[in-house]
């Protein structure tokens, strides 16, 4: 079958950089998606985008579609016949909608009874119709973040769609999107090349656009602003901070990258050096030089997509300055204050109308972690530095710096909080408190910090969730899954923490001592278990446990804590293929089966070992798990507590003769009562050491 290349540009206004990766992913998801339910056999699919275009490169794509035989059922053959076995109107109208006549039909025999078929064979169309009809329609089906319109067409797209270029070969696609039609004609950089040329072919178009001053591959002009950026701060003898998303952005920005370096008043390097970063990179979208030992320079490097020079250079050197000069107005007024004597001022900023001020919030946070450090039995001073950096965690947010630059918060309260002459280690702890920030930032290093930005969170957590605001569907306005998502990274590395039940407790009652108007607790502590058990979920998931490992852990443990959940199912997956699991795993289920059994009957069984009463004992095994389960529980209960999990697991290994010797020897249901709720509750008080370590009933049994 003869094959060709099939090009789709889509031609817009400058699309924001921060659409990009969505659209490009969306591109060749859609046309991977279109290709294949249009029976068109393809090649590799690639995809580049520039500011102003989309484009599509797939290769080898069948000119002709691939041709199918199918059998299309239709009505129930009691529908088709009627008493004389003649064609109902079923029967005709379904034949006439297939192409055939009545007589062509054929019945088959189905589960369901005997139906209706006809046989098609479907020769295919040529590629070009097909695309041209599924082509406009895969357009109109992408999403951005901000859709819109433009003149009267009711078209939306992430911005207003001037060209648009189809090729399959050397043939034209043909169609239109409300007056937009498309063509062979694309167009270069705006400034550089802005008349339309004619596309050549499909294979030549990428070179094509390189004449035309336009580099369609986002990862050479990625490399090109790299190489460019090294070349320039090597001429200084330093070297460029280039982070990923600040390279992203710039790659996205330009067509065809042009790279400056400019310069600064070394004056302004007195200012806190992440505040000259993040003027920089934030607002001008610079980056940032520092010499070999890494301390920042008075210089810069800017991408820029056309223009003198020299122009370019002057006028960003004098924005940069005017934002320097803001910064150093900011940092002045700033510093005739200590951090402490932002404190009062938080009283006025509102945290959230029903949870008070940021100033109560601080009371809060003071509260807890003196409660926290009681529970991790921390010495005086330490407790003393907690309290500290709870009080002044927020205090930079009512300072004018933070006001202007909101993502050095925390930053700007640790540097304000050494210029203020605090500890290095409450320094520290403000701004690690709000770290991880998002997904693959590293969790605070220090003990403080760790469990300031625990308390933080969960403090968030209890506060919203009191309130009822639980995150639903994909929205999540308030961020409460990844405040979730960042107690549970950070605590399970934490093995002396309280859990979280306790935590959240905690936090519920500063509310309360604050007469905020949250929902009972019992109502709070259920939406957050939920919430914080599926971070535990993805969290295991994503270090390799299995999934029905995870459900038993999760579904056991006494009131465990996250360092808890997170040993116990790397347990349960290292002794999954061990020979004495799945024994373990059998054991296990008969008490807890029996158990539900007779609690689906209204029979309660009561897992305390005083609720056992020896004198009904008949059978010897009976005796013998009771003696079995004096000696292990209090065990248990101390390795419990001590995260010995291993050392629990061989106890339960140890359990299991005198468990399977009683169901073997005893009838547990008899009809006698008294000797049934005996058996139930010396059961129950078995169960309890196994859900100890999880909760067997979901292990899947292999």
């Amino acid at each position: 079958m003869e094959r060709a290349t099939l090009l789709l540009e889509i031609g817009c206004e400058e699309i924001p950089a921060a659409f990009m990766r969505d659209a490009l992913a969306q591109l060749k998801e859609k046309l991977e998606a279109l290709l294949r339910e249009s029976r068109l056999e393809h090649g590799a699919i690639r995809i580049f985008g520039t500011p102003r275009r989309l484009i599509a490169l797939a290769s080898e794509v069948a000119l002709q579609q691939t041709p199918e035989e199918r059998v299309v059922r239709g009505p129930a053959k009691r529908a088709c016949l009627d008493a004389q076995g003649n064609p109902t109107q079923a029967l005709i109208g379904f034949a006439r909608s297939r192409g055939v006549e009545p007589h062509q039909v054929q019945f088959q025999e189905t589960p369901q009874g005997e139906y209706a078929f006809v046989q098609e064979y479907d020769a295919g169309q040529p590629a070009v119709r097909v695309l041209s009809e599924s082509l406009p329609k895969m357009i109109l089906s992408m999403s951005f973040p901000k859709m819109l319109r433009w003149g009267h067409r009711k078209l939306r797209f992430g911005r207003p769609i001037r060209w648009i270029v189809a090729l399959l070969g050397q043939e034209f696609i043909p169609f239109e999107l409300e007056g937009i039609p498309s063509g062979r004609h694309s167009r270069g950089h705006r400034f550089l090349a802005p008349e339309p040329f004619e596309v050549e072919s499909p294979e030549r178009f990428l070179e094509q656009l390189r004449t035309a001053h336009v580099i369609a591959d986002p990862e050479l002009r990625a490399q090109m602003i790299e190489d460019g950026a090294s070349r320039l701060a090597h001429i200084i003898s330093a070297r460029p901070v280039i982070e990923p998303e600040l390279l992203e952005e710039n790659v996205y920005l330009v067509e065809q990258p042009h790279l400056l370096l400019g310069g600064f008043p070394a004056t302004f390097l007195r200012l806190p050096s992440p505040v000259l970063i993040s003027a920089m990179k934030k607002h001008e979208k610079f980056f940032p030089v520092v010499n070999m030992e890494g301390s920042l320079l008075p210089h810069f490097i800017s991408v820029y997509n056309n223009g003198d020079p020299d122009k370019v250079r002057e006028g960003n050197e004098w924005v940069l300055v005017a934002r320097f000069n803001d910064a150093a107005f900011f940092f002045d007024e700033d510093r005739k204050h200590p951090l402490e004597g932002f404190v009062p001022a938080l009283g006025r900023i509102l945290y959230q109308q029903k949870l008070g001020t940021l100033l109560d919030k601080a009371h809060r946070l003071e509260a807890l972690i003196e409660r926290l450090g009681n529970a991790l039995d921390w010495d005086a001073v330490t407790r003393a530095l907690a309290q500290r950096a709870a009080l002044l965690c927020k205090a930079d947010l009512a300072t004018q710096m933070v006001m202007e630059f909101p993502d050095l918060q925390g930053v700007i309260g640790a540097d304000y909080a050494r210029l203020s002459g605090e500890d290095e280690r409450v320094a520290v702890a403000l701004v690690e408190h709000y770290m991880p920030r998002h997904a693959g930032d590293p969790i605070p290093e220090s003990a403080l910090g760790r469990a300031l930005a625990v308390l933080d969170r969960i403090d968030a957590l209890v506060g919203y969730v009191g309130l009822g605001y639980m995150p639903k569907g994909s929205s999540d306005p308030f961020g409460l899954r990844r405040a979730a998502a960042g107690v549970v990274e950070i605590l399970q590395h934490e093995p002396d923490y309280p859990t979280l039940a306790e935590l959240v407790q905690r936090a519920h009652d500063a509310y309360r001592e604050q007469r905020a108007p949250l929902r009972p607790l019992i109502a709070v502590q259920a939406d957050l278990r939920t919430l914080f058990y599926s971070r535990i979920e993805a969290l295991l998931e994503e270090q390799g446990v299995r999934y029905d490992l995870i459900r038993a852990t999760l579904g056991a443990g006494w009131d465990d804590s996250v360092y808890g959940f997170m040993q116990r199912a790397h347990l349960l997956q290292r002794h999954a293929e061990t020979p004495d699991f799945l024994p373990l795993v059998q054991t296990a289920t008969r008490p807890a089966n029996i158990l539900a059994a007779a609690e689906k009957k209204d029979i309660k069984a009561i897992a305390s070992l005083e609720q056992v009463d020896a004198t009904l004992f008949e059978h010897e095994t009976e005796n013998t798990l009771f003696d079995a389960l004096i000696h292990a529980t209090p065990r248990l209960e101390g390795l419990y507590y001590q995260h010995d999990y291993e050392a629990i697991y061989q106890e339960l290994l140890a359990l299991s003769p005198a468990v399977n010797a009683l169901f073997d020897a005893v009838m547990v249901m008899t009809d006698d009562v008294a000797r049934r709720q005996n058996r139930l509750n010396l059961l129950a008080c078995a169960n309890r050491l196994y859900l100890a370590l999880a909760d067997f009933t979901q292990v899947v049994q292999e």
